[in-house]
């Protein structure tokens, strides 16, 4: 029996541990093997299999190896390409879905199928795309190709790479680099477009112009392949509802291949057992061991949980993932007197408010392992009539926690103020700012001799800071100034993460304030971008 009816009778037999969704596409593919209407072509699909096994690996312990196609892969390629209308010489599937986690060798298949369409399917002056979000990614798949394609061509007889496009001389048929970021976006007439890393794409643009430059070609495929995301708002989401509708026989689509590799609704991704459910290569591209302390990380540290589940685990999560826990801030509460630290290097956290609402300061001084934050809350008078939070207020302002200013917005000058007191017992280094609505109170503080710079509230400035936050908070080393307002705002935290990995505290409802949790993040950014020496070693 052929690897690939092997691997679909092994997963319904359950021999193989798959979850529901690779289940249903096995169960399709041996019904659609008895449709009248349809005839599979076991020598295209052999022939793709011995083609993609010629190419050689380069990198890591397999390098030097003939790329062996493993079952599940198998199984895709003989969908994608093996189905054909009957008597028609037209292929069934003109379009796919494919998900799995990282480290599957998702990008060496992609780009594998890439140089078959390029090369070996038949086709004269044969077009493929090569499509991603962006250049740097489109160009990792890309390398790939050139690399496979030297493998294959070691002296570039038939083929030639050249920066951003490989052309096989033989049938004038050409392989693009394409991104959404490029100026350009017409005038293609694709035989093949790969859409990688489709999760991260904040439109379908890139995909709509390869489907619709296809209308020319007799058997057109565009392949979308990704792994899971944490944004379901965007087109990669919807179009992974549509395929999961059409193998649950909801929606009907005869021309798309679907092949989701995902946890099932139940499952539990801590639990080991189900870790082959998202990784079919598991111990051959990546370890059970390498998932383990994944996961791991994930339990121990709640800032990596949404990028582990996401990437190695491919499952779909909410970017709104709550962040630390209440009992975790209030052991990390106690009174925070900067006197007791004169002389000491400080560092300022502002978040500033755009309007008639909450503005934070924190102080950060660091003194022996720990990192006392002191944070300072200013609203103006008319805050007061807000129907939401009036009463907060009120309540925040007997207790004596709030520095209420005259008039309709907060006066900075207070801020100022209180920051030259400051200066007079501990050492400002640096003043940490995000120029939105703050530029003349920037010049007026610099003016009167403070460090000001500018610290944009960006996910690339505050990933580093957002995490070594949670790493102080969680090991006891952070002292968090005795202020109900402190944990307010660290209620009201998540996080927010985009497809680098980068996170930093997003509010999880709208009107909520982390205002406080804002600035002492900004100042232990300011912090950590001055580099910090002990007689024993050297941090940053």
């Amino acid at each position: 029996m052929k690897l690939y009816y092997e691997y679909a009778s092994k997963v319904l037999n359950n021999e193989i541990v798959t979850g529901d969704t690779i289940k249903l596409a096995c169960r399709r593919f041996q019904n659609d093997l008895l449709r009248d209407d349809l005839e599979f072509r076991e020598d295209v699909v052999d022939r793709a299999i011995s083609f993609i096994g010629t190419l050689k690996h380069y990198t890591g312990k397999h390098a030097g190896s003939n790329f062996i196609l493993e079952g599940w892969q198998q199984f895709i390629i003989a969908n994608i390409l093996g189905f054909y209308w009957k008597g028609t010489g037209t292929r069934r599937f003109t379009s796919s879905y494919i998900e799995v986690s990282r480290k599957q060798g998702k990008t060496a298949l992609a780009a594998a199928l890439c140089l078959y369409y390029l090369i070996a399917d038949g086709e004269d002056g044969a077009e493929v795309l090569l499509a991603a979000n962006s250049k740097e990614q489109a160009k990792i798949a890309f390398d790939m190709c050139s690399k496979f394609s030297k493998g294959l061509d070691t002296k570039g007889k038939y083929l030639t790479a050249y920066r951003a496009d490989i052309l096989f001389k033989a049938t004038n048929s050409k392989l693009k680099v394409l991104a959404a970021d490029d100026s350009k976006l017409d005038g293609f007439n694709a035989s093949f477009g790969l859409l990688d890393e489709y999760h991260a794409a904040k439109t379908s643009k890139v995909r709509d112009v390869i489907k619709s430059s296809m209308g020319m070609r007799e058997n057109p495929h565009l392949c979308t392949i990704t792994t899971a995301g944490f944004d379901k708002t965007l087109p990669c989401y919807q179009l992974r509802t549509v395929a999961i509708e059409v193998l649950n026989e909801l929606k009907s689509d005869d021309e798309m291949f679907i092949a989701i590799y995902s946890l099932d609704a139940d499952d539990d991704w801590r639990s080991e057992k189900n870790w082959m459910k998202v990784a079919p290569n598991l111990n051959i591209t990546v370890t059970s061991k390498y998932i383990k302390g994944q996961v791991q990380q994930a339990i121990n540290n709640p800032s990596d949980e949404v990028g582990v589940r996401t990437k190695t685990l491919n499952q779909w999560c909410d970017s709104a993932t709550v962040w630390l826990s209440d009992e975790s801030i209030i052991k990390c509460t106690q009174a925070v007197d900067l006197s007791k630290f004169r002389g000491l290097p400080c560092y300022v956290g502002v978040d500033l408010a755009a309007t008639s609402d909450l503005t934070a300061v924190s102080y950060l001084v660091v003194d022996g392992d720990k990192y006392y934050f002191k944070t300072h809350y200013y609203l103006p008078e008319s805050a007061f009539t807000d129907k939401t939070d009036k009463e907060l207020y009120k309540l925040w302002k007997r207790a004596g926690l709030l520095t209420i200013t005259a008039g309709n917005v907060t006066d900075y000058d207070y801020i100022t103020t209180d920051m030259l007191k400051y200066s007079e017992v501990v050492n400002i280094q640096a003043v940490g700012y995000d120029k939105y609505n703050a530029t003349q109170w920037a010049i007026d503080s610099t003016e009167k001799g403070l460090p000001l710079e500018e610290y944009a509230q960006t996910l690339a400035n505050f990933n580093k800071p957002t995490r070594e936050m949670e790493r102080l908070i969680l090991s006891g080393k952070a002292v968090i100034d005795n202020n109900e307002i402190n944990r307010y705002c660290f209620r009201n935290v998540t996080l927010k993460s985009d497809h680098n990995g980068n996170i930093k505290p997003n509010k999880q409802v709208d009107k909520k304030k982390i205002d406080g949790t804002i600035s002492m993040i900004q100042a232990l950014g300011m912090y950590l971008q001055i580099p910090h020496y002990t007689n024993q070693i050297f941090t940053f």
